[in-house]
């Protein structure tokens, strides 16, 4: 098997092929973005169609937040080999092998009977896109400093365009909830496809290194992940809940509610390309800001504003445009932080503490449900952004870049 860290004379590898022009460059990107679309659309899949699902397999609200947090555990316990993988073996690989892992349990979910198998369908969901996210969003961000959180921005982009789809695809056939799950299996299989064919098996020339946990822990690493960690409850809260809230508590028709959810899609959409390029142009750091007080803004409104659809959508719109960019371009001041040779090591790391987050979130909105909709959502999902704001602040820029060797 090609390893990532060794190259022979003359081998062909991502970063040779993306430095041959702007057009393979940006071919390289697009491809390596098609698993973003797939958990995009997938996530919100489950999430609009989780309400109907739950129901028909006779279980209670609280297998939201369970089926929630077992879906992170899955992401957050891979997070790190994902990253680690990056750094250690071919990216190509470990993208694919993890996306076909992805789409057996993606079908899967359309056919489940039993609580049992709804949370084991979205723990190895969680697995698939646990090592494939971090690999992919360092194989983006490790090939030219300079377009760091333009090339993250991508992940975004397609991740925002599979959250806007899903509803939509969702919606005209439940309460049948197979056959968006069989597209959605069929997706994946094309992103293999496409896959196979583009990108060269070996990522990078550089040394191998010994994997540790140590060169990742400096001060902006660690404030990162306390800002990815309160972003992630903030996330899963209303990953968890929200359509519940929508169309339970506030008696939402079902159009309206997808229409609702889908504004967390085409937020990340339209507006993560133009933050991952502030963000190259005035700093990552300040590109990290912006996307977290665009989630403050969303977060400590949403469960606030009653069933003023117009707000609604606004409010949703500015968390989806935040929460579209945020863990990219994190994830890129990361790698921004840390040496080359740990690009994905620092990845998973900071994806690994986001999902440990993430597994909080569903758990403690229901704790909180008792106390109503509105304060369990402004407490959850509100404070938990303005802490992730405010973690973000205390980062320091960078500005000198850490790729050692241009090829």
């Amino acid at each position: 098997m090609s390893k990532q860290g060794i190259r022979e004379p003359g081998t062909v590898t991502v970063r040779t092929v993306a430095h041959q022009s702007r057009r393979a460059f940006l071919i390289i990107v697009l491809i390596a973005a098609i698993p973003a679309f797939l958990e995009g659309f997938d996530s919100n899949l489950y999430l609009f169609g989780s309400p109907i699902i739950v129901e028909q397999i006779h279980g209670t609200a609280a297998l939201l937040a369970t089926a929630a947090s077992s879906y992170a555990a899955g992401i957050a316990i891979f997070s790190i080999v994902g990253g680690y993988l990056f750094d250690r073996f071919s990216v190509k690989y470990t993208v694919m092998g993890s996306v076909a892992f992805f789409t057996l349990f993606t079908l899967m979910t359309g056919f489940v009977n039993t609580p049992a198998e709804l949370l084991g369908a979205r723990a190895l969901v969680g697995v698939g896109i646990g090592v494939f996210q971090p690999a992919i969003l360092a194989l983006m961000g490790d090939i030219f400093f300079e377009t760091r959180g333009r090339a993250v921005s991508a992940f975004a982009v397609f991740f925002g365009g599979g959250l806007l789809v899903g509803p939509y695809v969702i919606a005209p056939f439940l309460p049948n909830y197979r056959i968006p799950f069989i597209i959605s299996a069929l997706l994946a299989v094309i992103g293999l496809i496409a896959f196979q064919i583009v990108l060269p098996p070996v990522y990078k020339k550089m040394e191998r290194h010994q994997f540790g946990l140590k060169g990742l822990w400096n001060r902006n690493v660690t404030l990162l992940s306390l800002s990815i960690l309160f972003f992630g409850i903030a996330l899963f809260g209303v990953g968890s809940y929200y359509s519940e809230y929508l169309l339970k508590h506030l008696g939402l028709p079902s159009v309206v509610g997808a229409s609702i959810v889908g504004m967390l899609g085409l937020g990340g959409f339209l507006f993560a390309f133009p933050i991952g390029y502030f963000g190259d142009r005035f700093g990552r750091k300040w590109g990290v800001v912006l996307s977290a007080v665009l989630v403050a803004i969303g977060g400590l409104g949403m469960f606030s504003v009653s069933s003023n659809v117009a707000l609604l959508v606004l409010l949703t719109l500015s968390f989806g445009a935040g929460r579209g960019i945020y863990a990219s371009l994190v994830a890129a001041l990361g790698q921004d932080s840390a040496r080359d040779a740990i690009a994905g090591s620092v990845t998973g790391w900071l994806f690994l503490i986001f999902n440990a987050g993430a597994f909080l979130g569903g758990p403690i909105f229901a704790k909180l449900l008792p106390l109503g909709f509105p304060t369990a959502g402004f407490l959850t999902v509100g404070v938990s952004s303005v802490l992730a704001l405010l973690f973000s602040l205390l980062a320091r820029p960078i500005w000198q870049s850490n790729i050692l060797v241009p090829e």
